[in-house]
């Protein structure tokens, strides 16, 4: 479905074409109205709902504060919320600073340097890679919510043809019903009185019918190496989504409101929504079959032999671990998070570009980057570029960086 937007005190309309197309025109810093297409319908910009535009009930309004990016939109219908479309609004930085080819450098020197830098809570995403050890909450929930419904989806597969193993258990057995015998079987019969009956078969055929032999039985069951490994990656995929919603309500509850950030307090309800969601879902696949008939939940040789082996375990096994990953590095742009403001990549990129100067211009000093500082030492002097180090008002124990006035925090500060 095509919406049409147009900017604030202009005349002029602009189509909004559904995804995959991109929607270019759009800036930080400033208001767009988009209208609405039918009655009873809510669009979402980065799950929070738009409000109704206050000089037009018609349309929406939606001001992108300062980031740049990729946004994503979704229209609903109805109470319910059904999904109707979604759409790609591409946000470029204000005019009055660097172009946009200008501002994706910075963030590619940014995130060479030190990827923690470029990922932030702001509606924009920029494509980012999967690997290394850093981590970050919201790029873990985006992780979460891009490939946690597909590990779903891909299990209901498994449960549909399941698994299984021939697995041999002993019962006692009359005469009629052993299939076959075993050594065991034939050592007990021999020890037992009954055995004198099968000397003389002359006797009653009813004598034959108390005799129960202690037979082996083979039976087919899901509980097998593949199917215990997927137990385990699900408990492991609960888990995690239960952390993230502890540890992301905790943050969005000690979030501070800023004039220079996009709040995500208003975000969040959705997104709680769709962990909850996922979380019921696991805790339903976990209950059963074949799950809720495995002895336990581990991860052996034996089991990642058999996922590799069968395309839909395959499949689950890898969206499950995908939606856990941590890091952000990465040599191809593979899934997109959330960025920090603008703003912030061009202080941190200036940070970063001197540091990278003093490197240059001072070999012989070896400046180097570590833990957002840049250190530097020739013979017994020592150098050190700060990114906004706190000067906290003067007290008694006034430690490293005091203020005499009042709290203060420079852009950089520079010490030899």
């Amino acid at each position: 479905m095509i919406l049409h937007w147009y900017p604030e005190r202009s005349s002029e309309c602009y189509p909004l074409h559904p995804a995959p197309a991109q929607n270019a025109g759009f800036f930080e810093a400033r208001s767009y109205s988009i209208r609405k297409p039918f009655a009873g319908c809510q669009l979402y910009v980065d799950d929070e709902p738009l409000s109704d535009h206050p000089g037009d009930p018609a349309c929406w309004l939606w001001s992108p504060r300062f980031f740049a990016g990729e946004v994503t939109a979704e229209l609903l219908r109805g109470e319910g919320g059904v999904p109707v479309a979604s759409y790609l609004l591409d946000v470029s930085p204000d005019r009055r600073k660097l172009g946009r080819d200008m501002f994706a450098l910075m963030i590619q020197e940014l995130w060479e340097e030190d990827p923690s830098w470029v990922v932030g809570s702001e509606p924009a995403t920029n494509p980012h890679g999967e690997l290394g050890h850093l981590e970050d909450l919201w790029a873990a929930f985006a992780r979460m919510r891009r490939h946690g419904p597909e590990a779903v989806r891909a299990i209901a597969a498994i449960r549909a043809r399941p698994r299984r193993n021939l697995r041999v258990r002993r019962d006692s057995l009359s005469l009629h019903q052993v299939r076959r015998v075993d050594r065991r079987t034939a050592v007990a019969l021999l020890s037992s009185p009954a055995s004198a009956m099968f000397g003389d078969f002359r006797g009653e055929s009813t004598a034959f019918a108390d005799l129960r032999l202690d037979a082996p039985v083979m039976e087919e069951t899901t509980d097998c190496a593949a199917n215990r490994a997927i137990r385990a990656l699900l408990e492991k995929v609960l888990r995690r989504t239960l952390d993230l919603t502890h540890r992301l309500a905790e943050f969005v509850r000690k979030e501070e409101v800023s004039e220079t950030r996009t709040a995500v307090k208003n975000r969040w309800p959705r997104r709680q929504e769709f962990l909850a969601r996922l979380a019921a879902d696991l805790k339903m696949l976990l209950r059963q079959t074949p799950f809720v008939s495995v002895a336990r939940a581990e991860i052996t040789a034996a089991g990642l032999t058999a996922v590799a082996a069968d395309p839909a375990y395959s499949r689950a096994w890898s969206r499950g671990w995908r939606s856990m990953r941590n890091g952000l590095e990465s040599d191809a742009a593979t899934e997109r998070l959330w960025v920090s403001p603008s703003w912030e990549i061009y202080e941190r990129w200036c940070f970063v570009r001197l540091g990278q100067l003093l490197s240059g211009a001072f070999p012989s000093w070896g400046f180097h980057y570590r833990g957002h500082q840049w250190f530097g030492a020739h013979g017994e002097d020592r150098a050190t570029l700060y990114l906004q180090p706190r000067f906290a008002k003067q007290t008694a124990d006034r430690g490293k960086w005091w203020s005499i006035s009042k709290s203060r925090e420079p852009d950089m500060v520079f010490t030899v």
